[in-house]
Order: structure tokens, then sequence, then C-alpha cells
């Protein structure tokens, strides 16, 4: 019996060291093709603001709480993907890989059909595993909003966050 016990322990302790191995392997990843991505593959145009410019918004404002976000994480908008940043904060997503790869799927979901979501998708099933829920729900989350490809961001930065998400997610009345 104890020594069932020992190899169910053993057992688990090399899944353990794989899926953090997995997680380590995904982030690496990540950080080396998303300024790829960001560098050659968006037609964005530069927002040319900092986080110190955004802290400056009203409170409450998608430009502040971007601002906060983004300090949060001692992070610059990276040049072109200043969209992509006031996704996670306007999604709810913050950067982790899985975030990341969730952000993608609710993307996918709300009818962009990116390389980057494309490959995030279907890399994401071999990647992440264990998140399988998560993604789907994300996904489903993105179907349910409505399209924010429609939306001009940048212009958006004054205007009060939680008003922003109400319409975005609010149920469509026919």
């Amino acid at each position: 019996m104890k020594q069932k016990r020992n190899i169910k322990k053993l057992i688990q302790k090399g899944v353990n060291s794989l899926i953090k191995l997995h997680a380590k392997t995904s982030s690496w990843t990540a950080q080396i093709l998303g300024p790829t991505v960001f560098n050659y593959g968006t037609r964005e145009k530069n927002w040319n603001v900092s986080t110190t410019e955004l802290l400056l918004f009203p409170e409450g404002s998608l430009g502040k709480e971007l601002g906060v976000f983004l300090n949060q994480y001692k992070l610059e908008p990276l040049a072109g993907a200043e969209y992509h940043d006031v996704q996670h904060v306007l999604l709810d997503y913050s950067i982790s890989f899985k975030d990341e790869v969730a952000l993608q799927f609710f993307l996918h979901g709300n009818g962009k059909k990116s390389i980057a979501s494309i490959s995030t998708f279907i890399g994401a099933w071999f990647l992440l595993p264990t998140q399988w829920k998560y993604l789907k729900d994300s996904y489903e989350r993105g179907k349910r909003c409505r399209d924010i490809s429609t939306l001009n961001l940048k212009t958006s930065l004054d205007q009060n966050l939680n008003h922003i998400k109400m319409v975005l997610f609010k149920e469509v009345l026919y």
C-alpha cells in the first residue's frame, strides 16, 4: 500500500515537472515570436503615447486603466501593438502566456481570423492541454461580444472603461 502511494506521488511529481517545463518553454517561445509578429505582422500605426501619459487620463477611463495595467507590469506600449495592449485591459486578460493565448481565442471567436489567432488557435491545443476549457470559454465569450474590430480604441481612451465593457457585452435585443 505504501509503495503504491509512493509511486503515485512520484508520477504526480513527474507530471507537475512536465507542466512547469511546458509553461516555461511556451512562455519563452511567445517572448521570441511576439515581437516579430508585432514588428512585421501588424498594420497598426504607433499611437506615440507612453505609460506616463496614459496615467494622466481621467480615473476609470480606458486610457488610465491601460496606463495602470502597463505600469503594473513595468511596460511601455510597444509601437504598433497598442491596440493589442488595450484589448488586454478591455477584455480582462493578463499578460501571462495562458491569457495571451486566451485573448487570441477570444479574438478568433469575435471574428478575427489573423495568422496569429489561427496559429495560436491550432497550437494551443498542443501547448496548453490543461487549459482547454478556459480557452474554449474565451472563444465563446468572443462570440458573445460585439465585434471589437470596428472600434477605434485610440479615440476611446478618454471614455469610461466600464461603460465600454457594458456596451460590448450587452445582450443584443432583436
